[in-house]
């Protein structure tokens, strides 16, 4: 599975907010210069994000994002269902057909059973447990206002 640029923006931008949360808002500009992504792109997907009411923005000096809720409260089938589009999570129906030719049952059944599991391990993970996962594979290198 290969995910867009949109989405792997996005999880980026997620990561370093999950990380940020207790502290406040975060700027687009901050958020792009730590991550090295491209501004206009990434207000694109902050503004999607928003929309979903996985984000927060606030207008002024002291705005910026964050995010809606605990990183704890917020899985990375919620994030990426709505950046990369419901097609990657939605449910393959096998076919039911059972004069199918074997082969294409068989991968009809492998099909639903990689969606099912890709589904399922999506929404179990939530951004905290991805962003423990980031500092215990590199500590000290989180981002710290």
């Amino acid at each position: 599975m290969q995910l867009s640029k949109r989405t792997q923006y996005g999880l980026r931008a997620m990561i370093c907010l999950a990380d940020a949360y207790d502290r406040g808002f975060l700027q687009t500009k901050e958020l792009a210069g730590r991550e090295r992504l491209p501004m206009k792109f990434l207000e694109s997907i902050l503004s999607t994000l928003t929309r979903a009411n996985l984000l927060v923005s606030k207008i002024g000096a002291t705005g910026g994002y964050r995010l809606a809720k605990p990183p704890k409260d917020i899985t990375l089938s919620q994030i990426i269902s709505r950046l990369e589009g419901k097609r990657l999570l939605e449910e393959q129906q096998p076919a039911q057909n059972s004069e199918g030719r074997p082969g294409e049952v068989a991968v009809s059944l492998l099909q639903q059973q990689l969606s099912d599991g890709l589904r399922e391990a999506l929404e179990k993970m939530t951004l905290a447990t991805l962003s423990e996962q980031v500092s215990q594979r590199h500590p000290g290198q989180m981002y710290y206002i």
